[in-house]
């Protein structure tokens, strides 16, 4: 059987247990058709489950013998989707983990850990040994209709489950067992018994997979104490303080960092104005703890305040109050 052949049956397979695929790249994995997002219409998600499309796509030139990607989220023969936790392995320029995670080589052990601090057992499933070392678990959706979606490593919020763990859910994707690997030289391959199928999501599992509802916070105090004998000076740095630790706690995904760095370096600008309001040890505590609020890791907030807070402190605003 030529690889195209192969790779087509592979597709065919998984189409009719009612996943549905899309042509992937054999050296980047990246997906070569568009329309599968996770706010995709089903008329849109309707091609990559139709059989006769499927196999134009794996019998034409262009994608005859491209990675089966299956697509996790929808589909199925128990009529719920897939979610695939994603075991990765470290690249070999990778730091060591640290903290929590400290001796752990892969998301393997990264899992494990969590397995042993939840009091539970490895999960018995559908897996698939990846090209370079990693692991793929494959679970049933949940049929409550609140569906898993995708995350990439360690993240404040769950799906994220901890550094070298990916999450496939609604609008993501895997490599289906069987597609052979073109930059590795070697097949994906289940590794799992041969009637065994994607199970329910243990309990434990799926709590750490859920988002949880966070309380409504309470408006934060005035770190610092109160002045009522405090000049303007002392009165504006109370302000700009408390208006700076709100914007790094309530800062979004991607925009944490960016927040954290701009008030440490707003605060050292203001700090000669009002050295009993915005000490160095001081704010920096406080912007810390409202980092980590923000999900920003200890380490990295501290490296962000200590280089925004320099940078500062070295431009002085004196006349700013």
């Amino acid at each position: 059987m030529s690889l195209a052949d192969a790779q087509l049956s592979v597709a065919l397979t998984w189409v009719r247990r009612g996943f549905p695929v899309i042509p992937c790249s054999r050296t980047d994995k990246g997906a070569l058709v568009p329309g599968f997002g996770k706010s995709a219409t089903a008329d849109e998600m309707a091609p990559f489950a139709d059989p006769e499309q499927v196999s134009r796509w794996w019998s034409s030139g262009r994608f005859a013998r491209a990675h089966v990607g299956l697509l996790t989220g929808r589909g199925g023969e128990h009529g719920r989707g897939l979610v695939v936790v994603d075991l990765d392995m470290p690249k070999a320029d990778t730091e060591p983990l640290t903290g929590r995670w400290a001796g752990c080589a892969g998301g393997s052990d990264v899992l494990e850990l969590l397995m042993r601090e939840a009091g539970a057992e490895w999960p018995d499933t559908y897996t698939v040994l990846t090209p370079s070392g990693g692991m793929h678990l494959y679970y049933q959706q949940p049929g409550d209709g609140d569906l898993i979606g995708c995350a990439t490593g360690e993240g404040p919020r769950a799906p994220h489950l901890g550094p070298l763990v990916d999450v496939r859910g609604v609008g993501g994707y895997v490599i289906a067992a069987g597609s052979y690997s073109a930059a590795q030289g070697r097949p994906y391959t289940r590794v799992s018994a041969p009637e065994l199928l994607p199970q329910p999501l243990p309990a434990w599992l799926l709590a750490l997979l859920r988002p949880t509802v966070a309380p409504v916070a309470a408006r934060r105090p005035t770190p610092v104490r109160q002045l009522p004998t405090g000049d303007r000076a002392e009165r504006y740095a109370t302000a700009a303080l408390n208006g700076e630790l709100d914007k790094v706690a309530s800062a979004g995904e991607g925009e944490r960092n960016r927040a954290l760095y701009a008030a440490a370096r707003r605060l050292g600008e203001l700090s000669a104005t009002a050295p009993a309001v915005l000490g160095e040890t001081a704010v920096q505590d406080q912007l810390l703890a409202a980092a980590r609020e923000a999900g920003v890791s200890e380490q990295e907030a501290l490296r962000t305040i200590r280089s925004g807070w320099n940078a500062g402190s070295r431009a002085p605003m004196g006349g700013a109050a």
